[in-house]
């Protein structure tokens, strides 16, 4: 985390470096000669380092998947993944109305001003009968499966590296960053040609064919992100691919919360059930509509526990894995910084004594030392 310093003499350069540990020996002396002589920059560096502690783990951050990465590089308009629907929809003979489906999506906030959230694709589809699955952490098998089972496919990719030509790839600053911005139909794949056919609603040309490596690196970015369309008619087995949470890891301390979602999942249940006309009864009975589990969560077997807090427990990594973290409400000085930065992390303010800019958490300016609690207050 990098810390604006409250003291004159060090720059918040300077700072930033110290709290990352990037300083020379000498910048060091320098900042321990100030740390020192300022009682508010020692101040400054114990809640940083404070800060620094609640917002990490015990253990290294998972692989974050992009639930709210915005599809969004087809045209000036952003409707990449409309086109995407539109295709499917025509491919399987349903009429629609293109205007009142782009409303629609409007409407129910699926489709945004800069493009659609990764979570919302399909959503249009499923209203019109379709049945859809959203699957990460894919592989060209996932791919392979679905278009041998007559299923549509939209892939999430980063559109600068699907449209990058074959002498380009090979220069090592094409496939930088991860963008996944764009939202394709998978129509074949070629393997002995290693090539893959799309419906690219950016192509201009609307059905292309790229290198599969092409694809495959500018696929990566939405950590292999689909959405499989299909019929009832011609939905096949059903084979559940939850996403994988094995490499998140959690705090021991997150124990009680598991209990306590648990339970309250329990609840949630017992009362649809009782809302359906169910009632305790010693063994399953279907026509009686009577269930031994009709218990308070306390009193369920430990087999019915684990399966509550199985599911609590991956809801709560699921959380960390779509990139949300999770901080306890204390009523500290602590929790106040924490809450400040998270409410209001993209404002800037402006210093009334120098103007510099100063952001809501801080609590000296780094420039003139002028203390800004009257301002926040």
């Amino acid at each position: 985390m990098k810390k604006k310093s409250a003291n004159k003499s060090i720059s918040s350069e300077l700072f930033a470096a110290f709290l990352d540990g990037n300083v020379t020996v000498q910048e060091l002396q320098t900042i321990l000669d100030a740390l020192s002589d300022d009682p508010r920059l020692r101040e400054e560096l114990l809640l940083a380092l404070d800060v620094d502690e609640e917002l990490e783990t015990n253990t290294s951050d998972p692989e974050l998947l992009p639930m709210t990465a915005l599809a969004a590089a087809c045209t000036a308009s952003n409707y990449c993944v409309l086109e995407c629907e539109k295709f499917i929809l025509r491919r399987h003979g349903i009429n629609f109305n293109a205007q009142r489906l782009l409303g629609q999506s409007v409407d129910k906030g699926r489709q945004r001003e800069k493009g659609m959230a990764l979570h919302a694709i399909g959503q249009d589809l499923e209203e019109m009968g379709l049945i859809v699955r959203r699957l990460y952490q894919c592989r060209m098998a996932d791919i392979e499966r679905a278009l041998t089972a007559h299923e549509d496919v939209i892939a999430v990719v980063d559109g600068g590296e699907l449209t990058g030509d074959a002498a380009a790839e090979k220069r090592e600053d094409l496939l930088t960053g991860e963008d996944p911005d764009h939202a394709v139909v998978v129509l074949g794949c070629d393997k002995g040609a290693q090539s893959i056919m799309l419906y690219d609603p950016a192509s201009g040309r609307g059905k292309i064919t790229c290198p599969l490596e092409q694809f495959e690196d500018a696929w990566h970015d939405s950590k292999n992100y689909l959405v499989t369309v299909t019929t009832q008619e011609e939905m096949n087995t059903y084979i559940p691919k939850p996403i994988d949470l094995s490499d998140v890891e959690l705090a021991d301390d997150l124990n009680d919360l598991r209990e306590a979602i648990a339970e309250n999942a329990h609840e949630i249940w017992a009362e649809s059930r009782r809302k359906e006309g169910w009632s305790y009864g010693p063994r399953r009975d279907d026509v009686l509509k009577q269930t031994p589990d009709m218990v308070p969560y306390s009193q369920l077997p430990e087999s019915e526990k684990s399966y509550d807090r199985e599911m609590a427990m991956k809801t709560i990594k699921l959380l960390r894995k779509l990139g949300y973290d999770l901080i306890k409400r204390e009523e500290t000085e602590l929790y106040r910084v924490l809450k400040q930065r998270l409410e209001h992390s993209g404002e800037e303010f402006h210093c009334r004594r120098c103007g510099n800019v100063i952001y809501k958490h801080q609590v000296f300016c780094d420039k003139c030392g002028l203390e800004l609690k009257i301002i926040w207050d």
